[in-house]
């Protein structure tokens, strides 16, 4: 199982996930395909789920992390461009507790491709390198700023360069807020 590259991401409720596809949208179109969310396995920190895994031990252990750790709280404070590449995202107001989560994550026993750089909370805008102009655009774009809740965690494989949706974990029903 876990044959294809797979990722495990918080996804964003509506209406900032309608924003961040929007922005998407004019800026970075094939990322616009992909569902609105922050990663917490395979883009920082934490490479794609290793194959050879259990499909019933990664679905158990992702839906005790969503029952222990969701729902959220969060809130976007500013868009950024990582220094090591073409990636512009939103930076979350408080990271820590995306960070926590991360860490619960990588101790949780699950197997995970190594990964080169530490990992970062963020929402992806653009991962393609755009002209100067349509950089300095999408970093003077308005931040979808209002605060929302995540209660859902996903596990998505990528199959032909398009997501795919394997699973969603919810937070537990005397957590969901």
């Amino acid at each position: 199982m876990f044959e294809r590259p797979c990722y495990v991401v918080l996804e964003l409720p509506d209406p900032v996930a309608a924003q961040v596809l929007a922005l998407r949208h004019r800026y970075d179109t094939r990322l616009a395909g992909y569902p609105a969310e922050i990663t917490l396995a395979g883009s920082s920190g934490l490479g794609t789920l290793a194959t050879g895994q259990s499909e019933l031990g990664v679905f158990d252990r992702l839906q005790a992390l969503a029952h222990a750790h969701l729902p959220l709280p969060a809130r976007f404070v500013a868009i950024r461009r990582f220094a090591t590449g073409p990636v512009i995202w939103l930076q979350p107001e408080d990271p820590a507790p995306l960070e926590a989560f991360h860490r619960a994550l990588a101790g949780s026993g699950l197997a995970f491709q190594p990964h080169r750089f530490a990992y970062t909370p963020h929402c992806s805008l653009s991962t393609t390198t755009l002209a100067a102009e349509q950089q300095e655009h999408l970093l003077a774009e308005a931040v979808p700023a209002e605060r929302f809740i995540l209660r859902r965690l996903a596990l998505y494989e990528v199959v032909e360069g398009r997501p795919a949706l394997l699973r969603r974990f919810e937070a537990a029903p005397s957590r969901a807020g």
